[in-house]
């Protein structure tokens, strides 16, 4: 793999799109203090590097009517062939299961989901996740508020 090296100004241009990933390149260029033209450049660098992935809108779900946010810890059969992935595979058919990620640890997946209400949640949780054949256990945690969102490990820079 090849090594990526980065210098202020590139940290900078990820910084400000962090925090507002709609700004045009003209005031992107002078939040950083640099040319057009090279911030242009170097943003179009950071994209083929694939270190900026993509720009998405931050949607406030509580306000679409989603009331019950949690993340679910899920172990999975270790006798099974493939049940890690089955199980995975199940859960991105879920549009409630917003984020599916692999965990280290004492459990296997660990998925953020999103209903409406504590029926939805119990239906997707209970009666489908926990039932599937390659689920040994589950544990959920749901959101009461929230503290801190959207952070940066960019921000002490």
């Amino acid at each position: 793999m090849k090594e990526i090296t980065l210098d202020r100004t590139d940290y900078k241009i990820i910084q400000a799109l962090e925090l507002d990933g709609r700004m045009s390149n003209t005031q992107l260029a002078q939040t950083i203090n640099l040319s057009q033209s090279q911030c242009l450049r170097r943003l179009r660098q950071l994209e083929e590097m694939d270190i900026i992935s993509g720009y998405r809108a931050q949607v406030n779900y509580q306000k679409l009517g989603y009331s019950v946010m949690a993340w679910t810890l899920v172990t999975v059969s270790k006798d099974v062939p493939n049940a890690r992935d089955n199980v995975m595979y199940f859960l991105q058919q879920q549009s409630a299961a917003i984020n599916v990620h692999g965990v280290t640890g004492d459990v296997d997946l660990m998925v953020e989901i999103c209903t409406e209400d504590m029926t939805q949640f119990t239906n997707l949780v209970v009666k489908q996740l926990y039932a599937h054949a390659d689920v040994v256990s589950t544990k959920s945690y749901i959101r009461l508020d929230t503290a801190k969102q959207y952070g940066s490990p960019l921000d002490s820079m």
